[in-house]
């Protein structure tokens, strides 16, 4: 009598597979282009799916790492587990855990504690550890405050900051050109030197911000020699109640921040995104996936609080770091 194999394959995408019958099982997917993964009875560890795989989303390319999620399911009757079938070794998902060192996967960033680029607060650098390779997201009202610190001193040479120029994506009609003056004056900069170096592009639809990204970042990079490229307030414009397809503007969305940080890597430049407030938790959630570095900037009253969420090196980093109001107006305002 034949038996059923242990190790089935799976649908390719989740909204493929059949919910109707079955167990309780637990479904591996990448959240941002809905490749489904592993289906399985148990628990898998995520080091192991990002082993066989090679940390790469079939689907989309991207690094597992970052994009991996877990959902409930349905396991069909009988079945154990099934696996997307550019699985490589299924086998290795029903062995006995591993210990942590044999499965992780070597980071290509650089990853000593040296920032490279500052923002001449000693206690928002020592937590945020910003360099080249990256794409950081910030989350909160002053995160675009900071950001523009960072542009103008992003034009000072290292160690504190990177010696370039900057391209300015403005999807939330933010950019302040007397902040940047003002910031350029405090540190002894040509403040009309300072403003011809960042390379200003302004949005006013989703599919403008799109195009900005997708279409011409690159020339744009190329043609300043930036090292530095800032999207002011991501989500607003793809959350405009104007748009009526939520679903292509989540898609483009996350093609959006895939391209960002394959960009943000391949050039070894940094790129920040900002976000003003909380919009859409399916945008955030993938920013906060896919982003090297996830930060919030929070006001509590008598104190402005900066947490980091995510970092890709630096797990014994002190998290957070509290800013006092005369720290504010001085660096951010």
């Amino acid at each position: 009598m034949q038996t059923r194999p242990i190790v089935d394959p799976l649908e390719q995408k989740i909204w493929q597979l059949d919910a109707s019958n079955g167990v309780e099982g637990y479904l591996y997917h990448c959240i941002l282009c809905d490749e489904a993964l592993i289906l399985s009875k148990e628990l898998v560890s995520p080091q192991k799916i990002q082993l066989v795989f090679n940390n790469t989303c079939p689907g989309c390319g991207f690094e597992l790492d970052r994009v991996l999620g877990c959902q409930p399911s349905i396991l069909p009757l009988g079945r154990r587990l099934l696996t997307n079938l550019k699985c490589k070794d299924a086998g290795i998902l029903l062995e006995p855990e591993q210990s942590e060192s044999e499965l992780r996967r070597g980071s290509s960033l650089p990853r000593d504690f040296q920032p490279s680029i500052t923002t001449g607060i000693e206690a928002v650098d020592k937590v945020l550890v910003l360099k080249r390779g990256q794409l950081a997201f910030l989350q909160g009202e002053q995160s675009h405050a900071l950001s523009l610190l960072l542009c103008v001193r992003a034009t000072l040479p290292a160690p504190q900051g990177l010696g370039s120029s900057v391209v300015f994506i403005d999807a939330g009609n933010l950019f302040d050109t007397y902040t940047i003056s003002q910031h350029a004056i405090s540190l002894g900069l040509d403040s009309e030197r300072v403003r011809e170096r960042i390379h200003l592009s302004r949005a006013f639809t989703h599919h403008q911000v799109s195009n900005l990204i997708m279409d011409k970042l690159s020339s744009a990079l190329d043609e300043c020699n930036a090292s530095l490229a800032v999207v002011s307030d991501i989500t607003a414009l793809f959350c405009d109640p104007d748009v009526r397809d939520k679903k292509e503007s989540l898609d483009i969305f996350r093609e959006n921040i895939q391209f960002l940080a394959k960009t943000a890597e391949k050039r070894q430049m940094l790129i920040l995104v900002t976000n003003q407030k909380t919009r859409n938790k399916s945008m955030e959630d993938s920013l906060t996936h896919v982003a090297h570095v996830t930060a919030s900037i929070k006001d509590r009253g008598a104190y402005t609080q900066l947490s980091v969420a995510r970092h890709p090196f630096v797990p014994e980093l002190q998290q957070e770091a509290v800013l006092n109001h005369r720290t504010l107006n001085e660096c951010f305002q």
